[in-house]
Order: C-alpha cells, then sequence, then structure tokens
C-alpha cells in the first residue's frame, strides 16, 4: 500500500469554520487522480486560443512569415535595395556586375578567343531595352584587338537578372588581355535620368609560341654547353695520349 500526500492546504483567506487542519489522503495505486484543466486565453478550454504565439489545433507550432521575394538570380530583393558586391547601380534602376573573362589559345600564333560575360539587374518597375559594347586590347599597350557593338538587351523584365556574353578573338600571344564592356541604358526609366557604365576585367592568354621558343632556346643552349664540354675533354684526352 502506498502512501501518497494527495494536497497540503493552507487557505490564506480561510473560511470561518476553516481549522487549518492538514489533510492527507491515503490511496493504494488503484486509481489515478485526473488534473483538472487550467483556463487560458479567450477559449477557457485548456488551450491557448488567439493571441501572438498561439498554437494552432493539431497541435503544431505556427509557421514563420515568408521571406521577402528575390529577384531572378536570387541575388537581392526585387524592386531594388543595396547593390551586392561586385555590382555597380545605375541610378537604382540597373545594377551592373562585374565583366568576367576566360581565354582559351589557338594553333594560329595571332588567334584565340576571349569569352566574356557580365549580369544586369533590373530594380526598376517597368520593361528595359539596352545595348552593350565590348572592346579587348593589349594589356601592355593600348592597342585595339577586337570589339563586338551593340549586343542586345531587349525586354529586361522588373527583378530579372541576365547574362551578356560575347566572343573575342584575335587574342595572340599577348598574354595579359585587358577587357571592357560599356552598358548603355534608355535616357530614362520612370522618369529617372540614366548614363552608362563601363566595367573592366582583365584575361590571361596562355603564350604558347613563345614558351615554345623559350624552351627550344633552353634546349639548344643545353645541347651547345654538352658539346663543348665534349670538346674539352677529347682535346684533353689527345694532349695526354701525345
Amino acid at each position: 500500500m502506498a502512501l501518497a500526500v494527495g494536497s497540503l492546504g493552507v487557505g490564506s483567506a480561510a473560511s470561518a469554520d476553516d481549522s487549518g487542519t492538514l489533510s492527507v489522503t491515503i490511496t493504494d495505486g488503484s486509481t489515478t487522480p485526473t488534473p483538472t484543466p487550467t483556463a487560458t486565453g479567450d477559449g477557457g478550454s485548456g488551450s491557448p486560443t488567439g493571441g501572438a504565439g498561439a498554437v494552432p489545433s493539431g497541435g503544431s507550432r505556427p509557421l514563420p512569415a515568408p521571406a521577402p521575394a528575390l529577384g531572378a538570380g536570387g541575388d537581392a530583393p526585387a524592386g531594388g535595395g543595396t547593390a551586392p558586391a561586385g555590382e555597380v547601380s545605375i541610378a537604382g534602376m540597373l545594377y551592373v556586375g562585374g565583366l568576367n573573362a576566360a581565354a582559351t589559345p589557338a594553333v594560329d600564333p595571332a588567334g584565340g578567343v576571349v569569352d566574356v560575360w557580365f549580369t544586369v539587374r533590373n530594380a526598376s518597375s517597368s520593361p528595359i531595352d539596352a545595348t552593350a559594347d565590348f572592346s579587348m586590347d593589349t594589356g601592355i599597350f593600348p592597342q585595339r584587338l577586337d570589339t563586338v557593338d551593340d549586343v542586345a538587351v531587349p525586354a529586361l523584365q522588373p527583378g530579372e537578372t541576365r547574362v551578356v556574353a560575347a566572343r573575342l578573338k584575335h587574342g595572340g600571344q599577348w598574354t595579359f588581355l585587358s577587357t571592357h564592356v560599356t552598358l548603355t541604358p534608355p535616357e530614362s526609366v520612370d522618369g529617372v535620368a540614366l548614363t552608362p557604365v563601363t566595367r573592366d576585367g582583365l584575361a590571361l592568354m596562355f603564350p604558347w609560341v613563345l614558351i615554345s621558343l623559350a624552351v627550344l632556346g633552353a634546349v639548344a643552349l643545353t645541347l651547345v654547353q654538352v658539346i663543348r664540354v665534349g670538346l674539352r675533354r677529347a682535346a684533353t684526352a689527345t694532349a695526354v695520349t701525345t
């Protein structure tokens, strides 16, 4: 038989006939006391109702508020905002990313191509048409190697991020190539005046002809040294035998 304390009642505001005695209940464990529901909130049924932090029926916790929608590409909220790292703002209407470049050498020593691309994002509330002009110079001397003009960027929708690309030729054996792009937007969008913006990039072209010539020169110099050493040894051996 188990001994349990069922309640300990010391009333702070006892009735007139309450003598303040200690009540002890003895149970053998055959019955389990049923707790009385506690009314909370406005429903009085034991589950919170209404107000912040209320738990819906079924016991699941409330879902968080949905996150703000991202523009195409997921790099920033649609409709403007702070430009992410690497982007340049055009009056808060267009955001132009950095110019990327990847060089591929060719068998032709004067050949070789450079693929260039960048991103442009429309942060306005209107579709925008723009054009891009690409160019490439030698990285040492200001000599123009190739240009690709008037690449169309049509109907860029609000919140859309688009990749604009081109291929530049005649990379040759210059090793360091300087690439450029100028994005020209409309004169104004939603009453805001816009101006062109230029981004620059650097490409490295493997100078296989120059490297091959350098290797051939090193091999030839080594052979000359070996032949000279052999001739000296032969002359020394001849002098000893005579």
